[in-house]
């Protein structure tokens, strides 16, 4: 299907609402309530009801001339109108939009006109235009959209690596996820303990083992990516952080017990301006436990390290929060936990 015929499709929906989960589009609309193309897609949430609707009248300013802010057409591309008329879409161009023209048009320094954009479909937060000489509308939105790894949303908070923007398993930032026992890649029912772990008991460790007494000894402190619950549910090049990367989040980051949409949890807010939620899902201790303990009042989550005692490799490296303490532990490797990815 041409991009045209599913631009008039959408249209005749008569909304489209804004959603801060959308992506870049520039392609087909398709039968699941999407607009992809190659490996980005953007989730048209209910698009038959809603509030946008085609519009005649400019709702930015009331001048009439102006459509002031920043519109995003993927997480690096934008263009911005600013109120004195100035554009970052071509350099050294004024601009005007036109609403009863259905029209933006970009002016040179004499004020002759250079080149417009057809704007057929416009709201408070969503934008669709057709660049002059162009078969292809291009849509922009007005929430500036998180970047992806292989469909995953991550956070550049100005640290080392590149921080997800939930746990493994989650639907949302403030979804608790699955809960995983380090060094296995899928979730499971509880209880978590040494009878279901899947390289043994603190006697018989099948890997990951630095002590004689404790099972096979390979030496191997850190988890391989077969063994990496980021890496094999998320792929791309997510993976478990390192105690060192996670250190880097603890001391480089304001950490501050909030709330999201009525989940516990901590806002973690990065040098660089940027911040991650990460909501108080509990985790899995006792080897009877058949729920999470402390659901809504602490979260912890894995590190690819084992313990630093490795004298005792039946431990592994995780990371603890609360409203009052944010710290290392070294739980048993059996315990489930969340898992906070990492990427480059």
């Amino acid at each position: 299907m041409k991009t045209i015929v599913s631009f008039w499709l959408l249209l005749a929906a008569t909304m489209l609402p804004a959603t801060n989960r959308a992506q870049t589009i520039n392609g087909d609309l398709n039968h699941n309530n999407t607009l992809d193309v190659g490996d980005v897609t953007m989730l048209i949430d209910g698009y038959l009801t809603g509030e946008s609707e085609l519009i005649s009248v400019n709702p930015f300013e009331e001048s009439n001339d102006r459509i002031v802010g920043t519109w995003y057409k993927s997480p690096t591309e934008s263009i911005t109108f600013r109120e004195d008329g100035t554009t970052d879409y071509l350099p050294d161009c004024t601009y005007k939009y036109l609403p009863l023209q259905s029209r933006i048009i970009f002016l040179n320094a004499d004020g002759i006109p250079v080149t417009s954009l057809v704007v057929p479909y416009i709201t408070k937060n969503f934008i669709a235009v057709l660049p002059l000489g162009s078969n292809d509308f291009v849509i922009y939105t007005t929430a500036e959209l998180q970047p992806l790894n292989n469909g995953y949303e991550y956070v550049d908070l100005g640290l080392s690596v590149k921080w997800a923007t939930m746990n493994v398993g989650a639907s949302s930032p403030e979804d608790y996820g699955d809960y995983f026992a380090w060094g296995e890649t899928t979730t499971k029912k509880p209880p978590y303990n040494w009878a279901n772990y899947k390289f043994g008991n603190h006697y018989t460790l099948t890997k990951y083992c630095t002590a004689e007494n404790c099972g096979i000894v390979d030496n191997k402190t850190k988890l391989e990516l077969c063994d990496d619950a980021a890496s094999v549910n998320w792929g791309g090049t997510w993976r478990i952080p390192s105690i060192e990367e996670i250190k880097e989040l603890q001391e480089k980051c304001t950490w501050t017990w909030t709330s999201l949409n009525g989940v516990n949890g901590m806002n973690v807010l990065g040098p660089s301006g940027k911040s991650i939620f990460l909501p108080a899902a509990g985790y899995y201790f006792y080897p009877d436990d058949e729920w999470p303990n402390d659901v809504r009042k602490s979260g912890a989550f894995w590190s690819n390290s084992l313990g630093s005692d490795y004298r005792l490799p039946y431990y592994a490296s995780g990371f603890y929060f609360s409203p009052e303490y944010k710290y290392f532990t070294a739980p048993y490797r059996y315990e489930g936990r969340s898992i906070r990815a990492v990427c480059q």
